[in-house]
């Protein structure tokens, strides 16, 4: 802990930590809720399971950002697709009447946060140095598991607060603009 709470590395642990927790707050929302949204914004049944089944599907392009971070600034490539992933999650909410474009969005929003998601223990790893690698990859594993719980718990608060359904989705969309600052703000501290 020495070495992942140390002044040449606390900035950057600590955007770790917050870019994984709220990649896990838009994973688990989107997973655990799209399906009771979509039903309630009018979907049947069957379509509504097919499209929720779409997002967690995305984890293909893992590999082709692995190519694009070891090229160029891992962190940026990262921030990218965290960006991006908020765009795509917030053009849920807005396309939900037609139903083409509503499976293409969940699928790229699933591409797109898989990628960041499952890019971020090689961000990590490659952050730390030896003594401090386990650890600091561990903490961030962690402490972004409590954005799963969050995540769950804010659409659960959304929808009582009797938010819309595009409203629900813009506010998920906010924690990937949150992750992506998050990591310019770790490559800015730790260029």
């Amino acid at each position: 802990m020495r070495v992942v709470l140390s002044r040449s590395y606390v900035i950057g642990s600590v955007m770790l930590w917050l870019a994984y927790f709220m990649g896990l707050v838009i994973f688990y929302a989107s997973i655990n809720w799209m399906p009771i949204l979509l039903k309630e914004s009018g979907l049947s049944p069957q379509r509504t399971t097919l499209i929720s089944a779409l997002f967690p599907l995305g984890g293909v392009g893992v590999v082709l950002c692995g190519v694009l971070m070891d090229k160029f600034n891992a962190n940026r490539i990262i921030a990218v697709c965290y960006a991006l992933t908020a765009v795509n999650v917030y053009a849920i909410g807005q396309v939900a009447g037609n139903v083409g474009m509503l499976v293409l969005v969940v699928f790229v929003a699933g591409v797109l946060m898989n990628t960041a998601q499952s890019s971020m223990p090689a961000l990590a790893a490659a952050f730390y140095p030896t003594q401090g690698r386990g650890t600091g990859v561990a903490w961030m594993l962690g402490i972004g598991r409590f954005g799963g719980i969050a995540g769950s718990f804010l659409v659960a608060e959304l929808t009582r607060m009797k938010f819309s359904f595009g409203g629900i989705f813009g506010t998920i969309a906010v924690a990937g603009l949150i992750a992506a600052v998050a990591l310019l703000i770790k490559q800015a501290a730790h260029p």
